[in-house]
């Protein structure tokens, strides 16, 4: 558990990861190899799960490479899909990080949000919702690392 608390927020008791697969731990359907390095060193404190709408369609394949649970959800529900999980799992315990359209109701649903804006970009929309955004998922996977990281970002 990533256990830290945020003057003027709150204390956060994470138990979960969840993290949008492409667009901030893939580029192009494929896995970044150090976004892969740094998910295993995550998985240490918490339970990573990596939710994927599979555009590329070759989550399958990639899957049996990237050692950690998959959610795939459906393509035109992905975006309630997505939340749904968050529900599940009990958002008072996730983090949730992700860039696109499709991520919003998952970070607006879970305790921490993180926005990425990487290579594709980020959503207008996810701008809206996230609680702080980074310009690299490795930069997000890095502040669950050091949750003082997150007290700086965000206390009052």
């Amino acid at each position: 558990m990533i256990s830290v608390s945020v003057p003027g927020w709150g204390d956060l008791d994470i138990e979960y990861l969840v993290i949008d697969y492409n667009g901030t731990c893939a580029f192009d359907g494929k896995m970044k190899e150090s976004v892969k390095e740094m998910l295993e060193r995550v998985s240490r404190y918490i339970k990573v799960f990596i939710i994927t709408s599979d555009t590329y369609g070759n989550i399958d394949s990639e899957g049996n490479t990237i050692g950690f649970s998959i959610i795939k959800v459906g393509k035109e529900s992905s975006s309630q899909e997505k939340a749904k999980i968050i529900k599940e799992l009990g958002p008072e315990k996730i983090v949730a990080i992700g860039n696109g359209s499709n991520d919003v109701l998952m970070l607006k649903e879970a305790s921490l949000g993180i926005g990425v804006i990487g290579e594709e970009g980020c959503s207008k929309d996810l701008l809206k919702e996230a609680d702080f955004f980074v310009k690299d998922v490795n930069d997000a996977l890095s502040i669950l690392l050091h949750p003082e990281r997150i007290v700086a970002t965000l206390r009052d």
